[in-house]
């Protein structure tokens, strides 16, 4: 039982999946801590700052406990009782040493250290999952663009009908977005990768002459780069992620949001996956419900949420801020998990979205020709100036719409526009599939681009 939708038992898939789920939960994050502590020890012992034999002690111990609710319990009462974070893990292992261990166990580091530590090791983690779902989505974005290059659609702005576009160019102009991302996950690397043993203030004192040794043996065996300088009090990594996450399930929302509106009944041009025993409305059983697309924004927000508490952290006080620094421990994992399965889902959204052809044409054919407008203006142009013929096409558009009649009706009864343009001029102007633009053009530029280059 959890009072957190993240982790209830019946609703949690739908905020995270299981595989981020497990980075970050109790058991796992545990385990990691110790073996993080473990190894501290052992780098500790080679440059003689602890003694070999209570290091022996502290990597069997550590090595050997099973973290189960009975020792979690544990750590929670030592964490009660003391009001600090990592007491109860330092009595409970110390309660677990043979020898010297437990006088030797946690020497030199802090709080911060193992918590950024493992942070940093974790989001990389995460990174992974975060990677392959966008993967999966850049993918099905890719043949969507692909299969659909010719197909016609309405191209909107402020909410009305504009322009024709081909629906393979809105969904190329998706690829390039989600191309984008993927490079910024890779760009931020270097600085993500970083890990954190700097001691009480950040200056190493605890461990001597020896201290920057340790600090890059012990974290190049993590496989992570050591900092120029502590980053107890710089909290700018971390606002770097959260806003990396803003973007990428920016997109993922701005996606959801596009098959969310495309998919009502009035449109009807998109319609997202629907499960075999899918149920959009208990009352009213004819409804098909774009819940992923709607969840792609509930967890889009959750993000941002998040990011504004990590924003706020960028402010510390002196060396170390506990008011600042602990926010991290609820806002990281939240907006990793929401960001994780907004990824996740978004994959699945473009693998099984239904593009309905047939409507996009008849939505097409229900505007009467007007979205032909911007040819008629352009064509008569060179006659009369283009703001003049802007005028006359818009007061010709106004009263065909008054009048409920066809624009091309309209124009091609107009002398105004006749003692320009012949017939023949006028017909090729109304071939509605001339008015695509480029839109074919571009979404070969995006396709041909490497998979996660932005340069063609």
């Amino acid at each position: 039982m959890t009072e957190w939708s993240f982790g209830s038992a019946i609703y949690g898939g739908a905020w995270a999946t299981a595989e981020m789920r497990a980075l970050f939960a109790d058991v796992p994050r545990t385990q990691r801590w110790l073996e993080l502590l473990a190894l501290l020890a052992e780098v500790q012992a080679d440059h003689g700052i602890i003694p070999a034999d209570a290091a022996r002690d502290i990597q069997s111990t550590c090595r050997s406990i099973k973290v189960d609710a009975g020792f979690l319990a544990e750590c929670r009462e030592g964490y009660e009782a003391t009001a600090h974070s990592t007491a109860g893990l330092i009595a409970a292992v110390g309660r677990r040493c043979s020898g010297s261990g437990s006088e030797w166990f946690y020497f030199g580091t802090s709080v911060q250290d193992l918590t950024d530590t493992w942070l940093m090791l974790t989001l990389r983690d995460a990174r992974g999952l975060l990677i392959a779902d966008l993967e999966r989505a850049m993918a099905a974005t890719a043949e969507l663009g692909r299969r659909h290059r010719d197909t016609a659609m309405a191209g909107r702005t402020h909410g009305q009908q504009g322009l024709t576009i081909t629906f393979g160019f809105k969904a190329a102009g998706w690829l390039a977005e989600l191309r984008r991302h993927r490079q910024r996950f890779d760009e931020a690397a270097h600085r993500l990768d970083i890990g954190q043993l700097c001691g009480g203030v950040g200056s190493l004192s605890a461990m001597g002459p020896k201290a920057l040794a340790v600090q890059k043996q012990f974290l190049g065996r993590l496989g992570l780069r050591e900092p120029d300088i502590s980053w107890t009090a710089s909290r700018d990594i971390l606002a770097e992620w959260a806003h990396l996450l803003v973007l990428s399930t920016g997109t993922a929302d701005r996606i959801g949001h596009e098959v969310y509106n495309l998919q009502r009944d009035e449109i009807a041009e998109l319609r997202e996956p629907s499960l075999a025993e899918g149920i959009g409305s208990i009352t009213m059983p004819h409804k098909r419900n774009p819940e992923m697309a709607e969840q792609l924004g509930t967890l889009a927000r959750v993000v941002r949420a998040n990011a504004g508490l990590l924003a706020e952290g960028l402010l510390h006080d002196h060396e170390r801020d506990g008011r600042a620094w602990k926010v991290e421990w609820h806002a990281v994992p939240e907006l990793t998990l929401a960001a994780g399965k907004a990824h996740a889902l978004l994959a699945s959204l473009l693998e099984g979205l239904e593009v309905c052809t047939d409507r996009m044409r008849a939505n097409l054919e229900a505007s009467g020709g007007y979205l032909l407008s911007e040819r008629v203006m352009l064509a008569l142009a060179p006659h009369v100036g283009k703001q003049t013929a802007q005028r006359v096409v818009q007061r010709l558009a106004a009263a065909a719409r008054r009048e409920g009649q066809p624009f091309a009706a309209a124009i091609a009864g107009d002398r105004d526009i006749c003692a320009h343009l012949t017939r023949g001029e006028l017909d090729l102007l109304f071939t509605r599939d001339a008015q695509i633009g480029q839109c074919q053009a571009l979404v070969d530029r995006i396709l041909r681009m490497q998979p996660w280059s932005c340069a063609p």
